[in-house]
């Protein structure tokens, strides 16, 4: 045996204890929940893999985890990762990619699930009550909301809420990924913005720790697959909140409301809910009221001059049916209530009590005893509530639906949730929850804002976006006019909640109040809505199972025409039907049909994108277009949406190239939905062998199946029963 060489084997002692003891100076690695944690200089960096989609980089001074925040869905299963260490970088990797962290250099790098460099060279820092965290950026930046700017394209966030406005900490860039910021307090987000010089996109969060989620995504579509993944699924709200909605600031009295339902049925006007401001629970509003409140201030109740006797006018309404949706304020105005409130430190300024009437809906306590008070309204027939005026802190919203919520739960086991919020927080969609877009004004200018604001609520998690139909006020030298009132309702057939609105001083927006010629336009508009509500309804399942938004803006599906990257005044539903309505005076307008076969949805003309037509709309003709391939299923003219006819359902087959679409049919009212109680119709349409077929599958059987199918592709028409599988060519 050969002797051991004692000066070559000190030599490689001492060289392997220099580079572990290099090692342990430059990076220490823990394994924690979901991750690892490493150092990085003076910096506890993590790296966590979240929710199957997601890593997660937290930036601290200390040894900390993942931040708690309101805004991530928690984990029902451990996301499966390999650690990587390979001196000096250090990091996770999954089935979608891999995060690393540069501990030489202080850089942080992120690659896709081929390997692809994402990220390269991020940085982080951490200095007294701030964290940031860098990311270097060249793409094209969407989906922070519409408070910085309204254009979809974005060069920052501010995170905060108003009056019909919302950011949020998150955006999807071109470059391939996805981000979305949370801080240690959900109340004081995190902000990002772009620099002018760089590119680079500086994450700031307030605090000693910062959590910066990220995900490769290709397209606006994986970047909302992965946000829902992260954040949570959109819940579907009852099928009968995709109807018409009819709100006003003004109900006078019982008569009144009774004779408005009349006009609505008598008119064959389908509508599925009035909504009813301060004066279905008191007679006069507590904008000036002192902070101690007023005895007797009626909270909780039903105003005896518009619901003298609520349980039977409620059901009465309901039988027609309309549902009752009732407003609500994130204060107080009883002297009583207040006193009990501000006793437990329930009030949003708990370190100066006095300061407001605001509610702090972030306390349980709070929560359930505004679930024990609100309970009698519910058992009285109340369907569900419009939250107004909460933006004095972040998650306002999101904690006063929880309370909402939890007493549904309790009150109407299995009965899904839906409210009217005026903004919304990541993670809200959770709930089944619409946003408005506030108090805007009747005019074309805040009529063209409408989409915008929309399409950016789409593109920032919030599914369900409305606006007042018509606009909320007027003034006496510009009040809406009729034809803007009914261009108003023709573009609100195409946004994911229907509702029209106004304020006390002005013309009820009810489509008989504006003349016969403007009620036939408004009624041909809501018959379109409603007979588009198969259609619709399915889209509201895709955003449930994948995350596509039920309103998109021409970007998503048309990523590199340049021509679209900002467009707003036009837009899809899903991804066939292309809306352009009138948002101007005149009836004229230029549309732009992107590269694609597009059939005029009046005269079934054919048109070769891309390609810009001008059009000249009579009063009650609204612009849509839809794309070669499409199949767009379309109900009968009802009522309101719980009306079965048991007619056919009519299925309008667009040739050109073939086509799919997923007809999704349920209960419309229970979350049995979640646990796959559905009956999904599958169709496709072969443009070779002009043949349409389809395959039905999942196990519900309601009444309100569509049982037979009328089948038109150009002027050709042919029926057949909607069995399990089924074929016809033409």
């Amino acid at each position: 045996m050969r002797p051991i060489n004692r000066n070559f084997l000190f030599f490689s002692i001492a060289i392997l204890w220099q580079s572990l003891t290099a090692l342990s100076a430059s990076a220490q690695i823990t394994k924690i929940s979901d991750g690892i944690q490493i150092t990085a200089g003076d910096n506890y960096i993590s790296i966590l893999a979240i929710n199957g989609s997601a890593f997660c980089i937290g930036v601290s001074k200390a040894p900390a985890a993942q931040i708690n925040s309101v805004f991530i869905e928690k984990a029902k299963a451990a996301t499966p990762y390999t650690v990587v260490s390979a001196t000096p970088f250090y990091g996770i990797k999954t089935a979608y990619g891999k995060l690393l962290v540069n501990t030489k250099t202080q850089t942080w790098q992120l690659y896709g699930a081929a390997g692809s460099v994402l990220i390269n060279n991020g940085s982080f820092s951490v200095a007294d009550g701030e964290v940031q965290i860098t990311t270097p950026s060249k793409g094209l930046l969407y989906g922070s909301g519409n408070k910085s700017t309204k254009n979809l394209e974005k060069t920052g966030s501010s995170s905060t809420t108003g009056n019909g406005i919302t950011d949020v900490p998150y955006f999807w860039s071109s470059a391939g990924f996805s981000s979305l910021g949370v801080s240690v307090n959900d109340n004081k987000p995190a902000t990002w913005k772009q620099d002018k010089n760089s590119n680079n996109i500086i994450w700031t969060f307030a605090g000693k720790a910062g959590n910066l989620y990220l995900w490769p995504a290709k397209n606006l579509y994986n970047a909302a697959s992965g946000y829902v993944k992260l954040t949570g699924k959109p819940k579907l709200p009852p099928k009968w909140a995709l109807g018409y909605l009819q709100s006003q600031w003004g109900w006078t009295d019982s008569a009144y409301i009774a004779n408005v339902a009349h006009e609505f049925r008598s008119r064959k006007l389908p509508v599925d809910a009035f909504i009813i401001d301060f004066e279905w629970y008191t007679g006069f509003p507590d904008y000036f009221m002192k902070k101690e409140g007023s005895d007797g201030f009626n909270d909780f109740g039903f105003s005896p001059k518009l619901f003298p006797h609520p349980a039977k006018q409620l059901t009465d309404l309901k039988n027609e049916g309309i549902h009752f949706i009732g407003i609500r304020k994130p204060r107080l105005g009883n002297k009583l209530f207040l006193d009990t409130v501000r006793k437990n430190g329930w009030l949003n300024s708990p370190d100066n009590p006095d300061a407001d009437r605001d509610l702090n809906f972030n306390n349980a306590g709070l929560r359930k005893w505004y679930g024990k008070k609100s309970k009698p309204l519910l058992d009285a027939g109340v369907e569900t509530w419009w939250n107004d005026e909460g933006e004095s802190y972040y998650t306002c919203y999101y904690g006063w639906n929880t309370a909402q919520n939890d007493l549904l739960a309790s009150a109407r086991p299995n009965q899904r949730f839906f409210t009217l919020n005026r903004a919304f927080s990541p993670g809200n969609q959770r709930f089944g929850y619409c946003t408005w877009t506030g108090d805007i004004l009747s005019t074309w200018s805040s009529l063209n804002d409408v989409p915008k604001d929309l399409l950016n609520f789409s593109l920032a998690g919030m599914y369900y976006g409305s606006c007042d139909i018509g606009g909320f006020s007027g003034s006496h030298d510009s009040p809406v006019t009729k034809e803007m009132l009914v261009r108003w309702f023709q573009a609100g057939v195409f946004f994911p909640v229907m509702r029209s609105h106004s304020n006390i001083e002005t013309t009820p927006h009810f489509p008989y109040a504006w003349g016969p010629d403007a009620e036939v336009a408004m009624r041909k508009a809501l018959n379109l809505r409603y007979r588009l509500l198969p259609y619709i309804y399915s889209l509201g399942h895709e955003a449930y199972q994948t995350g596509a938004p039920i309103m998109r803006p021409l970007i998503m599906e048309f990523a590199t025409d340049t021509t679209v990257a900002n467009k707003t005044d036009e837009w899809l539903l899903g991804k066939d039907i292309l809306a352009a309505p009138l948002l101007n005076e005149g009836g004229k307008r230029k549309i732009y049909l992107p590269a694609d076969t597009w059939y005029d949805n009046e005269t079934g003309r054919a048109f070769k994108g891309p390609m810009t037509i001008s059009v000249d709309k009579a009063l009650d003709e609204v612009p849509v277009y839809i794309r070669a391939g499409a199949i767009i299923p379309l109900g009968p003219v009802v009522q309101y949406t719980g009306q079965n006819t048991g007619m056919a359902l009519e299925l309008h087959v667009y040739p050109g190239k073939n086509g799919n679409f997923n007809m999704v049919e349920d209960d419309g009212s229970t979350y049995n939905y979640t646990k796959g109680n559905i009956r999904t119709t599958a169709f496709r349409w072969d443009d070779k062998t002009k043949t349409l077929s389809w395959k039905a599958t999942g196990p519900y059987t309601g009444n309100n199946v569509y049982k037979t199918v009328k089948i038109i592709t150009g002027k050709a028409i042919k029926t057949a029963k909607l069995t399990q599988n089924g074929k016809v060519q033409f």
